[in-house]
C-alpha cells in the first residue's frame, strides 16, 4: 500500500469520528477534554484496525492452510477484502439517514461514555482492518496513520463543532464512504 493509499484510508476512517465530533463540539469542550477524548478515539482505531487485521490474516490462513485451499485464493481474498471495504464506504454514505450523530451527545463524555463513544466509532476500523488482513501489505505505521489520523480528526471536530455545526459532519463522513468505495474499487484490481 502506498503513502497516497494509506492516507486516503486513514482520512476515510477518520470522517465517521470527526462527524460525530462535529455534533458533539457544540458543547464546547476545554482543550484538556479534546484532547483526552480524542487520544482514546485514536487508541481505539488504532487497536481496531490491528484486531481486525489479525482477523482477516487468520481468515486467510484458516482457508489455505485448515482447509486446503491452495494459494490461488488470494485473487478472490482480495476481491472479498475489496468488497468489505466497499460495503463500510456504502455504509457510511446511507447511515445519516440513521441520525446515530446526535446520540452520542446526549450523555456525558467522561468515563465510560467515551469509552462507548471510541469503541462505536472505531467499528469501521474494525471491519476495515479485516479488509486489510486479507488484503495484505499493511505495516505498524499505516495502523498508527489510521489512529492518529481519527485522533487528531475528532480533536478538529470536537474543537470546531460549535463554529461549523453538524452540515460539515455529514458531508465529511459521506466523502469518507465515497473515499472507501474508490479505494475498494482499486485495491480489487478495477482502477
Amino acid at each position: 500500500m502506498g503513502l497516497l493509499e494509506a492516507i486516503t484510508l486513514a482520512v476515510a476512517l477518520g470522517t465517521d469520528a470527526f462527524s460525530i465530533a462535529i455534533v458533539c463540539g457544540v458543547q464546547q469542550f476545554n482543550s484538556k477534554k479534546i484532547f483526552q477524548i480524542s487520544t482514546v478515539i485514536a487508541c481505539f482505531h488504532t487497536l481496531m484496525t490491528l484486531l481486525g487485521i489479525y482477523g482477516g490474516h487468520s481468515f486467510e490462513y484458516f482457508l489455505v492452510e485448515s482447509v486446503g485451499l491452495n494459494s490461488n485464493i488470494d485473487g478472490v481474498l482480495r476481491l472479498v477484502g475489496a468488497g468489505l471495504l466497499a460495503l463500510i464506504g456504502f455504509y457510511m454514505i446511507i447511515e445519516r439517514w440513521f441520525d446515530r450523530a446526535s446520540e452520542f451527545c446526549i450523555f456525558n463524555l467522561t468515563g465510560w461514555g467515551t469509552l462507548t463513544l471510541a469503541f462505536s466509532v472505531s467499528i469501521d476500523s474494525l471491519s476495515a482492518g479485516v479488509s486489510l488482513g486479507i488484503l495484505g501489505d499493511i505495516t505498524l505505521p499505516i495502523v498508527l496513520l489510521i489512529g492518529s489520523t481519527a485522533g487528531v480528526m475528532m480533536a478538529a471536530g470536537l474543537f470546531f463543532g460549535y463554529k461549523v455545526g453538524s452540515f460539515l459532519g455529514e458531508g465529511a463522513q459521506q466523502l469518507g464512504g465515497i473515499a472507501l468505495i474508490f479505494l475498494a474499487v482499486h485495491f480489487a484490481g478495477y482502477l
